[in-house]
């Protein structure tokens, strides 16, 4: 999950630098389109089914499509709002995950998990110092956003063990590539060399992220593993200061401390219910 956060903060990156050159759909299409070649490959490789088994097509279906209908809505919501603002309900998905997971998978909330969500969102406020105060459109955009995301994922932990991750992937990728390229035709145009490769990146980092965050899905328990997300904020904020130029307040240091003590406190106390009792 930390793998993941890592990439996706790395496109998120290369998505800022491209967004006057290249439409949302364009890179939508982009960021899906590398990770399709290669669960395809990867899928035929080893013999794998492409669409996974009959019983859980419908899971797989709404994974990919409120996946995909989240992304978009990001992306908008990014476009309208200010990022603090827009990355602050968006974190707030990881509370989703917790609550579909208690309702779709039987997962019991741990005694812990309230307080550290608490705790990384108070580093989320401070490090992103959220005013609220843009349109409310883009704003009910990113916090439904959160809400698909939640569940989008809650969908990819309710197929562990019965379907492959490759699968989950392909799935995902597959409907997402296919529902962009149809919507991005109207504003389609046409790259240069340079906005290619920042396409290219775009997709290599989207896969990455991808693939980290299904297989830490299938892994462990989704209320678990949604907290380590907060960590994207950290990242963001490192890769803008040492490649965009942006300034790493002390708010910002702060907030990154408080989250990193979130995600420690929920490992070290997962990792001694872990332990077997001596």
């Amino acid at each position: 999950m930390l793998l993941s956060a890592l990439s996706f903060s790395l496109m998120q990156v290369v998505v800022k630098i491209s967004a006057t050159h290249v439409g949302t759909m364009q890179q939508v299409f982009f960021r899906n389109l590398f990770s399709l070649f290669v669960t395809f490959v990867l899928l035929r490789r080893n013999r794998l089914p492409l669409m996974g088994p009959r019983a859980y097509r419908l899971p797989l279906f709404a994974r990919s499509f409120l996946g995909f209908v989240g992304v978009v809505m990001l992306f908008y919501a990014s476009a309208g709002a200010r990022q603090a603002d827009v990355a602050l309900l968006n974190r707030t998905s990881a509370i989703w995950v917790s609550v579909f997971a208690m309702i779709f998978l039987k997962e019991k909330i741990s005694k812990v998990q309230v307080p550290v969500i608490l705790l990384c969102l108070a580093g989320a406020f401070v490090a992103m110092r959220p005013s609220f105060e843009s349109n409310f459109l883009p704003l009910l955009l990113a916090f439904l956003t959160a809400v698909s995301s939640g569940l989008a994922y809650t969908m990819i932990a309710f197929c562990k063990g019965h379907v492959n991750p490759l699968t989950v992937i392909f799935h995902f990728s597959l409907f997402s590539t296919a529902a962009a390229g149809i919507l991005m035709i109207p504003a389609f145009v046409i790259p240069s060399w340079r906005d290619l490769m920042i396409l290219i990146l775009i997709g290599i980092f989207g896969a990455a992220g991808q693939i980290s965050l299904t297989y830490a899905y299938q892994k462990a328990p989704a209320s678990e593993v949604s907290i380590y997300d907060y960590s994207g904020i950290l990242f963001s904020a490192v890769l803008g200061y040492f490649l965009l130029g942006e300034a790493l307040t002390a708010s910002t240091v702060l907030g990154a401390a408080l989250i990193v003590c979130g995600a420690l406190w929920s490992y070290l106390y997962h990792q001694r219910q872990a332990q077997p009792a001596s």
